[in-house]
């Protein structure tokens, strides 16, 4: 194995492109065989990346919320046919959008009922509307709190962008489907993915909420200016997808870091079980978190740019087709990424696990395609 190319890449382009500096490391087998933190924290100060940082995961929080969600399933505890209104009976009567030539649209019943699968799938007709009337409602009712399950609650006032079934679409399924884990489970969402999921596999720094001591460890944060193509430093606070201080994200909310995401990748890719011998997942468990579950008509829609050969498994692209674009994954290679660009990779059939941490973001479709590959041709065999 030679990662010199990776450095390169690590070193060079990626400054190039002005992402302020990034934290890697890849695991083989439960073992670490590489690692390296490349360009600065802090641009202002000129600190270096700290190997120990907190970043927000983002969007890599639906990978853990999938596993506690397939838990459930290999438990009995919830089927993936099973309708949402059984859980939540706000999601009995949804209504759907249909639109008419002239741009409007009439509010309609849906046709058929919103599944755990199409939660899981990004198929519920769900979106992204973060300041939707129901959510700013929930707010204001709640000073500022929104507690999670009123918040998956309300959000069955808003009418579905199309029919539960019908096409990919992405969205706040994943924080619906944390309101269920929390649901059925008796404890709140963070509760539950640390005592199933974190403490098992040795994952001491992952949880939802800010503290003044995770706030000292959190990475510097950027946003990408593409007007003049460079980062701009954010408060290292700032969570657009967090709605109050009681609501716990399952698709955008969890604060980790390197160390722990590795372990979590690395279980993946081994069957469900950790490093330390401790078990998350069945290895059926995993195979059916990673299968694809969009049909010919859904994988038309589900389109991440990046991602050109993946369908779409429970809350993580997994790769269906080999070598589709120049992609050097193997089948069956499957993750995620968050908004700044952070990103988790698991590869069963080599068990490889890779996590890759940045907090700046907006260049997805040009370095998770670059970096995937140049791991691969490190690897070599």
């Amino acid at each position: 194995m030679n990662f010199q190319p990776l450095r390169d890449f690590l070193d060079f382009y990626l400054p190039m492109l002005g992402i302020p500096g990034s934290d890697t490391v890849i695991y083989r087998n439960h073992e670490e065989i590489f690692r390296y933190q490349s360009g600065y924290d802090s641009l202002r100060y000129r600190t270096p990346v700290r190997d120990n940082a907190l970043y927000h995961m983002y969007s890599i929080t639906k990978v853990s919320t999938a596993v506690a969600a397939t838990q459930l399933i290999e438990r009995g505890e919830i089927l993936i046919t099973d309708p949402v209104y059984a859980y939540f009976p706000e999601y009995k009567d949804i209504t759907v959008k249909k639109y008419r030539p002239d741009g409007g649209f009439d509010l309609l019943p849906a046709k058929r009922p919103m599944l755990i699968k199409h939660l899981l799938t990004m198929t519920a007709g769900l979106n992204y509307d973060l300041r939707s009337p129901s959510i700013l409602r929930v707010r204001e009712k709640t000073a500022g709190a929104c507690p999670t399950l009123e918040v998956a609650r309300a959000l069955a006032g808003e009418p579905l962008d199309f029919e539960p079934g019908e096409r990919y679409q992405y969205s706040l399924c994943l924080d619906v489907m944390g309101a269920i884990i929390e649901l059925v489970s008796g404890v709140s969402l963070g509760q539950y993915l640390k005592e199933n999921i974190f403490e098992p596999l040795g994952m001491t720094r992952t949880s939802f909420g800010m503290s003044e001591e995770k706030k000292a460890m959190l990475a510097t944060q950027y946003e990408f200016d593409t007007l003049n193509k460079r980062a701009v430093e954010i408060p290292v606070t700032r969570n657009d997808f967090n709605f109050g201080f009681a609501y716990e994200s399952g698709g955008a909310g969890l604060i980790s870091c390197v160390d722990d995401q590795i372990i979590l990748a690395d279980a993946l890719a081994n069957g469900g079980v950790g490093k330390n011998g401790n078990r998350i997942l069945s290895e059926r468990g995993v195979g059916l978190m990673s299968a694809n579950h969009l049909d010919r008509e859904q994988l038309v829609s589900f389109d991440c740019g990046h991602n050109p050969g993946y369908g779409y498994g429970f809350g993580v692209r997994t790769n269906i087709t080999e070598y589709t674009a120049g992609n050097l994954a193997p089948l069956g290679e499957f993750g995620w990424e968050g908004a700044r660009l952070s990103y988790l990779s698991a590869d069963p059939k080599n068990r490889i696990a890779l996590f890759h941490a940045e907090h700046m973001g907006g260049l997805h479709s040009v370095v998770i395609p670059r970096l995937r590959n140049i791991v691969y041709g490190c690897l070599g065999g």
